[in-house]
């Protein structure tokens, strides 16, 4: 083997991959490249195992990073509802604008992730900046509760508050990108102990427990003590962790070589190496990620799990607000969301022993076993089915007019239950079908390019949160059934494009066997 070559393999080889029955530096692959198992090839015996102490580093910094992230979020609710009780227009602003932010420089941010050498140096800022940025907001929140800050001074802080609001929230953007679309596919593979699919439900698992249970400890704080104590304590648990959550990374990154690896050069493929055809790649920035995004076939998938941002058919403000004025009781509300927080853990517990089942009859010719494309449609189709007829009629048989009490607590008795019960089961088709779509844009986008295809995805997140609230702004409680149905589009739209990503991968893989045998028989 010649220098280049074993030079190559030093940087690809995982060596916190530590396998049972050690194979050979040249037989251990890429993890970002590892095929689908094939039990007939490589047996469970064979399987690279990745190091637990590496894993519980990247498990403590992703969800010390979740829980501050969900916690702040929640806890600048509650002090904009504190300190405009009686308006929603500044908390709907900084919506918009951190929404829009995101929407515009995500893909900015992918492409610095993608660009820097150093996969640590990307992390550790992310951190660093999220954390100042709440914490300096929150020494701004005291400052506009004093009792000494006059009204003026009140609207230049809130708009202060707001920009920091969009530092945090790109970071978040950042964080999330870099550990779940970086590290997480540069660590394991398809064929890794666990694989993909099993440490990406622990992370999705990890940040769906943070969303349910940071709220639940800010309100408390909140009752407990007030606005000063609940700005005091989000400001030392950030300050408190910011240095564990750092170490945390730092040594996970120096025990994984893949990790400590310096990047693959990114290549466009419509910039050819001349200095003015790299400046025009610069300066178009947006546009040329975009380019860059529809050029995968990956990116119907991703569109398709974008687009699930959009529909309102959940226990979210917008269904919660409206439920409310047709008096559904909070408490039924509550048990409700309850049991959809449940189903959606359950998801993640779910998609993994469903991915290794479906591997196990994976056909490397076979266009129609692909785990990932079997589990997407089989999901996206169980939503739609859920959401259909059952939750639809039910919305549409609630009168357009506010009921009184007792004109409608007999028919929530008997209608109330099927219908939570099936908006919460369309919840597992929603999470299964996005944890699919992350694997599938982690393992089909060039390396060099998957973090900024990653941040063009959020930016279209960002898009359909946007577009859901302008339709709700339009349509408000009152036409909510029209926002229900537009949502029930989006399913549809959302099946239409993973069906057609399935298809199109379906061709590709029957052109590249055809090109095989034709070369055989040569």
């Amino acid at each position: 083997m010649d220098s280049d070559s074993e030079t190559l393999v030093e940087e690809r080889t995982p060596l916190l991959i530590i396998p049972r029955s050690r194979p050979s530096r040249e037989t251990i692959q890429s993890p970002q490249l590892l095929p689908y198992h094939n039990p007939e090839q490589d047996g469970d015996h064979d399987q690279p195992a990745i190091e637990r102490s590496l894993l519980w580093r990247l498990y403590i910094s992703h969800l010390l990073s979740t829980w501050n992230m969900r916690s702040y979020e929640f806890t600048v609710i509650l002090l904009f509802a504190q300190a405009y009780p009686n308006s929603l227009l500044p908390t709907s602003i900084r919506g918009v604008l951190t929404n829009l932010s995101a929407l515009l420089l995500s893909p900015a941010i992918g492409r610095w992730v993608d660009s820097n050498a150093s996969r640590f140096h990307t992390m550790k800022l992310t951190i660093i900046v999220q954390r100042v940025s709440i914490i300096v907001g929150c020494v701004l929140w005291a400052i506009l509760f004093s009792p000494r800050t006059f009204s003026t001074d009140k609207e230049i802080l809130i708009c202060l508050l707001i920009g920091l609001g969009i530092v945090e929230r790109i970071c978040a953007v950042g964080n999330n990108l870099v550990m779940e679309r970086d590290w997480t596919p540069t660590i394991a593979g398809e064929d890794t102990r666990p694989s993909l699919a099993e440490l990406n439900a622990v992370m999705r698992r990890i940040d769906l427990v943070s969303k349910i249970l940071a709220p639940v400890v800010v309100s408390a704080v909140r009752v407990k003590g007030g606005v000063g104590v609940l700005v005091g304590f989000t400001a030392a648990i950030n300050l408190l962790t910011v240095g564990v959550e750092v170490s945390t990374a730092r040594t996970a990154w120096e025990r994984c070589r893949v990790l400590r690896a310096k990047r693959e050069e990114a290549k466009d493929p419509d910039t050819s190496p001349n200095e003015d055809q790299d400046t025009d790649t610069h300066r178009e920035g947006f546009l040329s990620s975009l380019r860059l995004y529809f050029s995968y076939n990956a990116c119907l998938a991703s569109l398709s799990s974008a687009l699930q941002s959009f529909s309102v058919l959940s226990l979210s403000g917008p269904m919660t607000t409206y439920l409310l004025t047709r008096h559904f009781s909070l408490s039924m509300i509550t048990t409700a969301r309850t049991a959809t927080s449940i189903v959606e853990i359950g998801s993640t517990l779910l998609f993994p022993y469903l991915a290794t089942q479906l591997s196990l009859f994976r056909r490397p010719n076979n266009k129609f076993s692909d785990p990932m494309a079997i589990l997407g449609l089989s999901a996206v189709t169980l939503q739609f089915l859920l959401l259909l007829i059952p939750c639809l009629l039910f919305l549409f048989s609630l009168p357009k007019d506010i009921p009184t009490i007792a004109g409608i607590t007999s028919s929530i008795s008997t209608q109330a239950l099927p219908f939570f019960t099936l908006l919460a089961l369309s919840r597992l088709g929603l999470w299964v079908h996005n944890l699919a779509v992350q694997q599938i844009g982690q393992v089909r986008v060039d390396v060099s390019h998957r973090v900024e295809f990653s941040g063009v995805e959020m930016a279209m997140v960002s898009a359909a949160e946007i577009g859901r609230w302008g339709c709700t702004a339009v349509w408000g409680k009152e036409g909510f059934w029209m926002l229900a149905g537009a949502g029930l589009g989006s399913v549809v739209v959302t099946w239409g494009l993973f069906l057609a990503w399935v298809v199109k991968e379906g061709r590709n893989v029957g052109v590249k066997r055809n090109t095989r045998e034709e070369e055989q028989q040569m």
